[in-house]
């Protein structure tokens, strides 16, 4: 808590009142003050306790799940109320159910705690709970704001369909069947292009909870392109979400210009990544995004090393693939030439789009390099920075050998695939001036696209970029939108938001027929089973002795070990995370890493894997690790029952980021903590605290 009274002059006498409102608080403040006249100045601070007579808090979790039955922990603590009887009852809101009421009495510093069991609601979303406490001259009253969450993630649903001019659609009820009320959103947008209506990509990008700077940067792709196309005034100021994403990666720069992969400095990040982050600021920084010269000017330092592909470069990029990147070393080594190669393609187009361009290397990269090239974004990115520098004839023929070569796969390379080569080649074509080429692939990206969330981050900002650029040589697009809210573009094309569907009517008034796409975004009722497909996980949980635990028999206070474990099917690395979904009357206390196995006191759990980020959130586990092909991996945390109770318990989630297909669930099941005695509750939460954590990756 903070307050400030502004500036406030004293009387003849040197003093001066102030008053400042008290915020619902029981602790201990510290006043401070500083004084001065034109001759002196002079300061003093002095610690204050702040709290009411009778100190009433209420102990709950940080989160609940839909069937959880928790219990809440009245404290009341009479400091230096009156003695006599003072009734407590508990009140609920937003579906939580809640029956408690009762007559405490108590004696001047007498403290005593009531159990109060309720319910969680049937459905997600935001509920309040919280108590009233009134007694001899004295009442008091709070709520609590406590999420309801499912403990598995969301999917995006989309339909397309051919809508004529005068046409009117309103969207139906059965799109929203098999979801779970109270986090359920729907949108609907247009596009000229039959199968990749941008909207559908940015609603799945815009949710991608990890923060990698790959994922930073790819996800806030659709901000850029809102900013770029539309006309509302309000969106040609930068988004906060924009310059958020900037400052995040600014922050991850080191003073040679490099970009971390989680954290500044790391060296995870190779020199091809480090190109896309170079763009992203180029980019920005085009929209009017304050990305300060000095950063920028690093960056494109950093390019120009990295523009060499054969030479020595002193810049903190991963610049070569350890020996298992691959299955043998040979092809590690051979990894790392592809990487160095097109990395130096990628460095000379930003370098011309920045205005920093090297022509000779560009044409020395056409002349020669090409030969050895089979990856089309490559030599699309050398097109395109001929063409911004003016050599069209070279340009030409680069982006025709860049057509030519779609269709490659290089599983070694986490970041492509054959539909980000297509959409990005797309995309330069229409930046090189080569609109022909554009139109002619336009027909081989529609119908490619069809499940948002089959595809990885990479896939999504290229297909998003090359709606981008085609929409914006299509023109406008015409939509009478009735009984819905308009939000801003996605990659130039129009979307709105629905709440009550029959409300809403959506108009065509333009002159042909546009391709609609509704993007229902919502968390499926029923809990998924375990699954398997090219990795497994499994979840087990430990005393903190190396004894196996029932989950049905934890008690209030106790300390678990969760240990979370797989192995890779797949013969080429990858790109891992691993998301444990908490159930609601855990806390983490703290993440255990391979020195704590290897010589700490828990060598019982074997050999723990060593990975790039691992996060405490306050509702799950998060890890992210490059895992050797099929290799084993294993990650533990330390976790404290809080809250007595009955509680549904979440599968392990593994994943490879960038090859989706490639995941598996461990089982859930049900988790029973029962109540300790006064020593085992937790601390109460102070004012201000969140009660349910971000949904986003932080590093």
């Amino acid at each position: 808590m903070a307050l400030w009274s502004g500036v406030v002059e004293t009387g003849l006498d040197g003093r001066a009142v102030i008053k400042l409102p008290a915020a619902e608080f029981n602790g201990e403040l510290r006043i401070m003050a500083v004084a001065w006249t034109d001759a002196a100045v002079g300061s003093a601070s002095k610690a204050m306790t702040v709290r009411q007579p009778v100190v009433a808090d209420l102990n709950l979790p940080r989160f609940l799940a839909p069937g959880d039955k928790p219990t809440a922990t009245l404290e009341l603590h009479n400091i230096e109320g009156k003695a006599g009887a003072y009734t407590a009852t508990a009140t609920s809101s937003g579906g939580i159910g809640v029956a408690f009421k009762k007559v405490i009495t108590l004696i001047l510093g007498q403290r005593v705690a009531e159990r109060i069991p309720f319910l969680a609601p049937t459905v997600t979303g935001v509920g309040k709970i919280g108590f009233q406490v009134s007694g001899p001259g004295f009442s008091t009253a709070k709520d609590y704001p406590i999420q309801t969450r499912l403990g598995w993630g969301d999917v995006v649903r989309t339909t397309t369909e051919l809508q004529q001019p005068g046409a009117t659609y309103t969207p139906d009820y059965l799109l929203l069947s098999g979801l779970a009320a109270g986090d359920v959103t729907l949108q609907v947008s247009y596009s000229p292009f039959k199968g990749f209506d941008p909207a559908a990509i940015a609603v799945a990008l815009q949710r991608y909870p990890y923060g990698c700077t790959e994922q930073l940067i790819s996800t806030a792709y659709p901000l850029l392109y809102a900013q770029s196309l539309s006309s509302d005034p309000k969106l040609k100021r930068t988004p906060a979400a924009l310059a958020g994403a900037v400052g995040k990666l600014l922050d991850r720069q080191t003073l040679d210009g490099a970009f971390g992969l989680w954290r500044v400095g790391d060296g995870e990040a190779d020199a091809w990544l480090g190109a896309y982050a170079t763009d992203f600021l180029v980019e920005a920084k085009r929209q009017g995004v304050a990305v300060p010269d000095e950063a920028l000017d690093k960056a494109m330092a950093a390019m120009r090393q990295i523009s060499r592909p054969d030479g020595w470069a002193s810049v903190a990029y991963r610049l070569e693939y350890p020996e298992w990147w691959s299955t043998t070393p040979e092809l590690s080594k051979k990894a790392t030439e592809r990487m160095r190669r097109r990395a130096s393609a990628y460095a000379l187009y930003v370098m011309a789009k920045g205005g920093k361009g090297d022509l000779a290397r560009l044409r020395w990269w056409h002349d020669v390099q090409m030969k050895d090239e089979a990856q089309p974004i490559a030599m699309a990115q050398v097109a395109a920075g001929l063409a911004l520098m003016g050599d069209q004839a070279r340009a030409r023929s680069a982006m025709r050998q860049a057509v030519k070569a779609l269709g490659y796969r290089d599983d070694a390379d986490w970041y492509q695939s054959p539909l980000r080569d297509l959409a990005a080649v797309t995309a330069l074509a229409v930046e090189a001036g080569q609109m022909d080429v554009a139109k002619g692939l336009q027909g081989r990206l529609e119908n490619v696209v069809k499940d948002p969330d089959a595809l990885n981050t990479q896939e999504q900002a290229a297909v998003l970029h090359a709606a981008h650029a085609l929409l914006k040589a299509a023109g406008p697009i015409t939509i009478d939108a009735q009984g819905a809210m308009a939000l801003p573009p996605a990659g130039g094309a129009p979307r709105w938001a629905v709440g009550k569907l029959a409300d809403a009517r959506f108009t065509n008034r333009g002159k042909g027929a546009l391709w609609r796409t509704v993007s229902v975004r919502g968390t499926p009722v029923a809990a998924p089973g375990p699954e398997s497909n090219g990795l497994f996980v499994g979840k087990r949980l430990f005393s903190m002795t190396g004894a196996a635990i029932d989950p049905l028999s934890i008690r209030q206070g106790d300390r678990v070990i969760v240990l979370v474990s797989g192995r890779s099917m797949q013969a080429r690395s990858m790109a891992l995370v691993v998301d444990d979904a908490l159930a609601a009357g855990f806390e983490i206390e703290t993440t255990l890493g391979a020195d704590d196995a290897q010589n700490g006191p828990f060598k019982f759990l074997g050999e723990l894997t060593s990975p790039d980020v691992q996060e405490s959130r306050d509702d799950r586990y998060i890890a992210a690790l490059d895992l050797e092909g099929n290799k084993a991996f294993a990650l533990a945390y330390v976790a404290r029952a809080v809250t007595p109770g009955e509680f549904f318990m979440p599968g392990a989630v593994a994943k490879d980021m960038y090859r989706p297909a490639l995941n598996a669930r461990s089982d859930s099941g049900r988790a029973t903590i029962s109540p300790g005695d006064d020593r085992t509750r937790p601390p109460p939460r102070t004012a201000g605290e969140d009660d349910f954590g971000t949904c986003g990756a932080r590093s």
